[in-house]
């Protein structure tokens, strides 16, 4: 997934994990979730999220939209930080892998690395 196509997925199963969802889009939404490892723990961590958003609003003197958007921008947040993770890792795993090219290494197999003539 591209990073608009992630942000549009994080927004559809907030919908969904929050019951706006009705009809095809839900069932579409259901079906990401059960084909996809990365969205099922997105659902589940906004299941989590709106358990404690419930079990905050009956103790909480806050209005529950004031909750909800500052645990929603925290997901955001989060979700941006895992991406960047993401991106920095292979980004640098892309120039180890480009040094031992060009340095003309290469593993034998059995965890030795030789010079390559």
């Amino acid at each position: 997934m591209i990073g608009s196509e992630r942000w549009d997925v994080l927004e559809r199963i907030g919908a969904y994990a929050a019951g706006e969802l009705v009809g095809e889009e839900a069932r579409e939404t259901e079906r990401l979730i059960l084909e996809n490892p990365e969205a099922r723990r997105l659902a589940a961590s906004y299941a989590r999220m709106m358990a404690l958003l419930g079990a905050i609003g009956q103790e909480s003197p806050e209005p529950p939209e004031t909750i909800a958007n500052r645990a929603i921008r925290r997901a955001y947040v989060s979700a941006f930080f895992r991406q960047t993770e993401s991106l920095f890792t292979d980004v640098g795993r892309a120039y180890v892998e480009a040094f031992v090219y060009y340095l003309g290494l290469r593993g034998d197999g059995e965890g030795r690395v030789q010079r390559a003539y």
